[in-house]
């Protein structure tokens, strides 16, 4: 097998038989590597302690020469170590689930995630406000963006309420030749500042929860990708 060194970060771990793991990384180019990592969940073993989620590393593995056998990880070295607590937040759970996951086409991985993990290294705003806008990022960098300024179906700026079905905003004839549902101004005007980047987004903290719920659903209509951390939405 040849040798090969990439630099990147921890994104995903999957205990394999009792003392393995499948470990993915994402290289600072990114691109998704997975290897087999023999041994690491031993308490002995100089990889495991360098495998935690976000770990900014230096890594080398063997090269499979086939598709269908996982590569293995010779070494990992940690560059950048991430603080433990913030698994705890299910933002921290949901970006590493949004650049793990199977999209239908490429996309700029590595600028979303080092976008996103500096919340963590810097003192972390709303957990369900983070979780909105990287929803709406991962919507966007995956093709499935909604128009929010005008309505979807004839352009009108006299706005009704937001329609996932046809991607953005209806106004009120459209809303009603449609018979599409109703979503309450509070719900729409909530999802218009968060896919215009307004801060005023923050004054519908309340609603937070209902809108995550929406957009989480929304991804999984459209691109077939659902997001364990966000179990409880």
């Amino acid at each position: 097998m040849a040798e090969t060194k990439y630099t990147g970060w921890v994104v995903k771990k999957i205990n394999y038989l009792v003392f393995d793991e499948i470990i993915t990384f994402l290289t600072t180019d990114g691109k998704l590597i997975s290897c087999i990592s023999l041994g690491s969940r031993k308490i002995n073993s100089k990889n495991g302690r360098n495998l935690f989620l976000a770990n900014e590393v230096e890594f080398e593995i063997y090269e499979s020469r086939t598709q269908d056998k996982l590569s293995k990880l010779k070494r990992v070295v940690t560059l950048k170590q991430m603080n433990w607590n913030c698994e705890n937040f299910e933002s921290f759970q949901l970006l590493h689930e949004c650049v793990a996951a199977q999209t239908p086409s490429p996309w700029n991985r590595s600028d979303f995630y080092k976008k996103y993990l500096e919340n963590y290294y810097a003192e972390l705003d709303n957990d369900q406000y983070i979780i909105l806008k990287m929803l709406k990022d991962f919507s966007i960098f995956n093709g499935i963006n909604i128009e929010v300024n005008k309505c979807v179906i004839c352009g009108s700026t006299h706005l009704k309420t937001i329609s996932f079905a046809d991607h953005g905003m209806l106004c009120n004839i459209c809303f009603t030749d449609k018979k599409a549902t109703y979503f309450s101004v509070e719900i729409s005007k909530g999802i218009h500042y968060l896919f215009n980047n307004n801060p005023k987004l923050k004054e519908y903290v309340a609603h937070f929860g209902f809108v995550i719920k929406l957009i989480k659903q929304y991804i999984n209509d459209n691109l077939g990708i659902s997001f364990n951390s966000l179990k409880n939405y």
